[in-house]
């Protein structure tokens, strides 16, 4: 059987790859030098489609651009293939894209195809199965072996019977690959207005004895490219430099005269929503400031922050329409001996300084630290860490110690705060410490940036040197009284981080569950400085609770704490 329609599903918002997907919609983000819809379509018409319809919303002029600029270059070339865009306002799923599609549809089958895979070798579905005419079948969906398997699927049928396992990854269990070939009769099942799940429909066709048959192929190459690391080592994988096609780093590229092919290099990916390149002339940072504002302050902030003389890499090319930003290369992390670290206060300083500056008032800085605050990172502490981590409430002494250092720290003049100023946010040049992550920089009390500095999880920072460089601190900013303010501050900022390292591994980041204990450590050591014994008995209580469980068994967090 022929199918000459196919529609391909290209409204999606992309999330799980933005900052990508900020500036370009997922089906058109380049594989190995080639749009996926490219790719897609491609092979559509390998298989004899004529009749192509995209559903767009999430930045759907693009979508519709090259759409338009497929179908003339088809005409162009004497090929009559029809194209149709169907522009849906508010999205409407992938069972709804259906709905606005009825009349195009009509009375013949067609195909319904992911916007957001790569494959290779992919067999017809039609041209492998003999019974679709078949009344119990109702469409052939491609499944593979690898990926999540969340479908089940009958031996000796091949139906798909569950699309929604609880067996994940079990015997007898499959990944729909999303491409699937349809019967119209669909249209029966799939709910006629508003958002829905093609899965629903599928799930109503199986109550009436209509299945999806599961078709898989051995020959057949598929992966999902809708994560930044399936995305990434896919191109890394097929393409010597395939980063360079990618349109924000094209841009970036041009903006800062490389060469169109210059080399490009994946660095990484940071849980504050960003992704770094290196190329010749500096690092390319892509950002999405949608769910945090700071990411699209970090050109403002840097420039400022140059121009009063405090160490932070020059803005090479700030191209905030498609949320990208190059920076001058700052240089990379070394183990920091005692005299770096006095390199490193006597700027910061300098930073804290810049507090009464005039020229913040021309800056967006995020809301100051406040008791608002002073609240949230203790509900963070105790929400991630007490709760999550080790199944506790807040005992109220200790709550009672932590309204306490809130307000020792209101009471603090009013510095410009760096708020994450710990050893990993200090790279090193010629010998020369250069501040980096400073986009939530905001007003607040200094001694929470030394704090971060000298009580910082990731460090195992002697008492000597952290006496004498919080000594070196007053003295260059003439505040000796700020040596005993910052054990109060150390035991906010660790609250916080502990509230923090709890956060990140419940989404998916475990690596930070091996700062818990160094992290309880240092707090314990800020808590007797200050004082404060509940605090101090608490964190005595929780490093022996780790120490005894030598695994770690009161974790929920999933990592295999024996490694740490």
């Amino acid at each position: 059987m022929k199918v000459r329609k196919a529609i391909v599903l290209a409204a999606g918002h992309g999330t799980r790859l933005r900052p990508f997907t900020c500036a370009t919609p997922k089906p058109l983000m380049p594989v190995w030098g080639e749009p996926m819809l490219g790719r897609i379509v491609a092979m559509l018409r390998s298989w004899g489609v004529d009749d192509i319809a995209f559903n767009t919303h999430c930045l759907h002029e693009q979508v519709k651009a090259w759409a338009d600029g497929y179908r003339r270059g088809a005409a162009a070339a004497g090929d009559k293939v029809k194209v149709k865009v169907s522009y849906e306002p508010e999205i409407l799923g992938t069972g709804g894209v259906l709905n606005p599609l009825r009349e195009w549809i009509a009375d013949e089958p067609f195909y319904l195809v992911n916007g957001d895979i790569v494959v290779e070798n992919a067999p017809n579905p039609l041209d492998k199965i003999r019974n679709f005419d078949s009344t119990a079948v109702i469409g052939v969906a491609l499944v593979s072996e690898s990926g999540p398997r969340t479908i089940e699927v009958e031996p000796e049928s091949g139906f798909v019977t569950n699309w929604r396992s609880q067996d994940a990854g079990c015997d007898g269990t499959y990944t729909y690959c999303g491409i699937t070939a349809l019967k119209p009769e669909i249209l029966d099942f799939v709910k006629p207005e508003g958002f829905s799940s093609i899965v629903s429909a599928y799930e109503d066709a199986m109550m009436h004895g209509r299945f999806v048959k599961a078709l898989k192929s051995r020959e057949m190459l598929w992966t999902d490219a809708g994560t930044i690391p399936s995305y990434i080592d896919l191109n890394r994988d097929g393409d010597d430099n395939a980063f360079t096609d990618i349109p924000q780093v094209k841009a970036a590229l041009e903006a800062v005269g490389s060469k169109p092919d210059s080399r490009v290099e994946f660095i990484g990916a940071r849980g504050s929503e960003r992704v770094f390149f290196r190329c010749d002339k500096g690092v390319i940072i892509l950002y999405d400031d949608g769910n945090r504002d700071e990411n699209g302050l970090y050109a403002g902030h840097a420039r400022f922050l140059k121009s009063r003389g405090v160490p932070v890499p020059e803005v090479l090319a700030d191209l905030p329409g498609i949320k990208t930003l190059v920076l001058e290369e700052a240089g990379g992390e070394k183990k920091m001996s005692v005299d770096d670290y006095a390199k490193v206060v006597e700027e910061l300083v300098r930073f804290n300084a810049l507090g009464g500056d005039p020229g913040l008032d021309k800056l967006n800085l995020l809301p100051g630290f406040d008791d608002e605050t002073w609240v949230w990172e203790r509900r963070l502490f105790q929400r991630y860490c007490l709760g999550s981590r080790f199944r506790r409430e807040m005992p109220k002494d200790v709550e009672a110690e932590l309204e306490k250092v809130a307000e020792i720290l209101e009471k603090e003049p009013k510095a410009l705060v760096h708020r994450d100023f710990q050893s990993t946010n200090v790279l090193w040049k010629n010998d020369k410490p250069r501040f980096i992550d400073f986009q939530g920089m905001r007003l607040g009390p200094a001694a929470y940036d030394l704090a971060s500095l000298l009580y910082d999880p990731y460090v195992n920072l002697s008492e000597k040197a952290r006496l004498a460089l919080s000594a070196l601190y007053a003295k260059r900013c003439g505040r000796a009284e700020i040596e005993k303010i910052l054990p109060f501050a150390a035991v906010q900022r660790l609250v916080q981080c502990l509230g923090a390292y709890g956060r990140l591994a419940s989404v998916g980041q475990p690596q930070f569950c091996k700062w818990v204990l160094p992290a309880l450590q240092n707090l314990l050591s800020a808590a007797d400085d200050a004082g404060l014994d509940a605090v101090g008995a608490l964190a005595e209580d929780l490093i022996a609770e780790m120490r005894r469980s030598h695994g770690h068994e009161g974790c929920s967090c999933g990592h295999d704490h024996e490694k740490e």
